[in-house]
């Protein structure tokens, strides 16, 4: 199945930017939407095409949607490999099922480039060479329908920055045995740093109602997707946007790569009622933090140590298998 990665934003948002990037990064095709609307302006004798794109101006011409069918066809419908697709009108249900019409079955990875509205004022003033309010920001925005699967972004440098594919290292199996997981029928779990979603299907297999994924590559995300998981694409560093609590969070072979460790750990507690934490972790006498390239690895008594500050119960629960060299132990707190 083809894989089509969908760029949708307000104007000047930045949306045509970040599609040339990536088109160059992964060597996809790009279209834009607007030319669809384009050509019907020119099959109608439309004066303004922009006009075209907004809904109130959809109902004031007799056979529009088929229009759309016709323009997006012309477009996109010759295209059989994978693609790239951007434009405002992609934030429309109505285009998003037309494109799957006109090009049949596929995997859509949906983006909604979302820039703060300061940055935006910015933007759009150059752009128009006129000033805009946040009222415009909001109206703009207020159009958005958000298909089932999205990931909203206020910077197209988190497209570029993370999206290698990801190669699957061995020792899952080995692994999940170790993690020793148990009393997961019915519950929701958070799966920080969820790479490719593999861990999170094995809980699913055991019973998990839900299983969430978080991680900052959007590559491997659509990985987990594939994997029945729900997806967020976000920075470890920051998950104050995550608001709701889950019966289980697991961050496995990440916690070193986190800059303030403790403080992740002070968020854990919030999400989660439990915590499962596996860990490289040194081993080097008389310290608490040792660098390793560019990243610092704590000892296990500065874990237990952070952990025993948010939760009740703390276990360490025995040694996890690596891909490496390091020494990786699992923590179990409550």
């Amino acid at each position: 199945m083809r894989h089509v990665v969908y760029l949708g934003g307000i104007t000047a948002s930045g949306k045509t930017t970040a599609a040339k990037k990536l088109s160059d990064l992964l060597g996809l095709p790009v279209y834009q939407a607007d030319m669809a609307y384009s050509a019907i302006a020119q099959w109608l004798h439309y004066p303004k095409a922009d006009d075209l794109v907004m809904p109130e101006k959809w109902g004031q011409i007799p056979r529009f949607g088929g229009w759309k069918h016709e323009a997006y066809k012309s477009l996109i419908g010759q295209e059989r490999g994978d693609f790239i697709i951007e434009g405002f009108p992609l934030y429309f249900e109505q285009d998003r099922q037309l494109i799957s019409q006109v090009i049949g079955g596929h995997w859509a990875t949906f983006f909604r480039l979302k820039p703060p509205v300061e940055v935006w004022l910015g933007w759009a003033a150059k752009k128009f060479g006129k000033p805009h309010s946040s009222k415009d920001y909001d109206k703009l925005q207020s159009y958005f329908e958000p298909p089932a699967q999205h990931y909203e972004i206020a910077d197209f440098g988190v497209l570029l920055a993370h999206c290698e594919p990801y190669q699957r290292v061995g020792l899952t199996d080995e692994k999940w045995r170790r993690l020793n997981l148990k009393g997961l029928r019915g519950k929701t779990v958070l799966d920080l740093g969820c790479n490719s979603g593999w861990i999170g299907e094995y809980c699913l297999k055991a019973g998990a109602s839900r299983v969430v994924g978080v991680d900052c590559n959007w590559r491997y995300l659509e990985e987990a997707r594939e994997r029945g998981l729900e997806t967020k694409l976000l920075n470890l560093n920051d998950l104050s946007s995550i608001t709701e609590r889950f019966d289980l969070v697991l961050c496995l072979a990440t916690f070193h790569y986190l800059v303030d460790k403790a403080s992740f750990i002070k968020e854990c507690a919030r999400l989660g009622r439990r915590l499962v934490l596996e860990v490289p972790v040194a081993q080097e006498p008389g310290l608490k933090l040792v660098k390793k390239n560019d990243y610092f690895i704590p000892t296990a008594d500065l874990v237990l140590d952070w952990l025993r500050q948010h939760f009740k119960k703390v276990l360490m629960a025995g040694e996890s298998v690596a891909p490496d060299d390091s020494y990786r132990l699992i923590f179990k707190a409550s």
